[in-house]
């Protein structure tokens, strides 16, 4: 393998993920080589990542739809697709930057491509599960609220609400990102907390390791892995239980709730954030 394959090479440096560093960017090493040799470009592997995203959605609705409607095997079959398609997209998203990084092809419109795809999907993801389920168990107002919920449940519109603000302030010349503390500097523009830290620093002991990838759950790397075990786990009690989907309705519900009581404290943190550039 050429050196400019090589897996250190394809590595992100600032990797905050513990889950990705482990297991997410040794699975896209791989396929960031056979896009190299079949002539794809990080882009074009970028597209494709957003697409199996996208086209959970329908589907996770439609094997709910298949489940109510009795037809439980087929049901069933389509959540397991959904669940491929996530971590298809999961790793295809990962194996798009150790193409650009391996290449010498990273680009501004490449991360353009990659944030937006993210954006689409993150509140889609948990709500097609809970619409999904809604249906799955032939309705009911408790599923219903909880799909709604998990929309705004998900931390990716206050992310975002910090970059847009940083981002005009700045292009109206009203900010000047160089000025004071370095330290603070990352921190307001970069927003280094305890989640966005090295992977490396947090694996520092079992305990970080185990505790971090705990929070990576609840927090969108871990999403994916985490709802595909449940369920597998459904298909495999599909025979044992009568309860449709219990695995991955215990878990949507458990996992929505406690982003819920969480997002009112991301808010709050992300504007303590923005309010420190208010005293510079």
């Amino acid at each position: 393998m050429p050196d400019k394959l090589a897996y250190s090479r394809s590595v992100k440096p600032d990797e905050p993920a513990v889950i990705t560093e482990l297991v997410g960017r040794r699975l896209a090493h791989p396929f960031a080589v056979l896009a190299f040799k079949l002539g794809l470009s990080p882009n074009a592997v970028t597209v494709l990542a957003g697409l199996c995203w996208v086209a959970s959605t329908p589907l996770a609705v439609f094997a709910g739809w298949l489940v109510g409607g009795g037809r439980r095997d087929a049901g069933l079959a389509v959540w397991f697709l959904c669940g491929f398609l996530w971590n298809a997209g999961y790793v295809l998203d990962l194996a798009d930057g150790s193409l650009a990084r391996m290449t010498g092809r990273a680009s501004r419109r490449g991360f353009y491509l990659d944030y937006v795809f993210h954006l689409l999907f993150k509140p889609a993801f948990l709500a097609s599960i809970g619409v999904g389920l809604f249906l799955a168990h032939g309705g009911g107002l408790g599923w219903l609220l909880l799909a709604v919920l998990s929309i705004p449940a998900n931390w990716s519109a206050s992310a975002s609400a910090v970059e847009h603000v940083l981002c005009e302030e700045f292009g109206k010349g009203r900010l000047k990102p160089g000025a004071g503390d370095p330290s603070a500097f990352r921190a307001l523009w970069l927003g280094v907390t305890e989640m966005n830290a090295a992977a490396s620093r947090k694996r520092a002991s079992a305990l970080g390791t185990l505790r971090n990838l705990a929070l990576e759950v609840f927090s969108y790397y871990g999403q994916f892995t985490f709802f595909s075990v449940a369920v597998l786990a459904d298909v495999l009690l599909a025979r044992a239980v009568a309860f449709s989907m219990p695995v991955t309705s215990a878990c949507f519900a458990a996992m929505t709730a406690a982003m819920a009581v969480r997002t009112p404290l991301r808010v709050l943190r992300e504007y303590r954030r923005i309010a420190a550039s208010d005293k510079g």
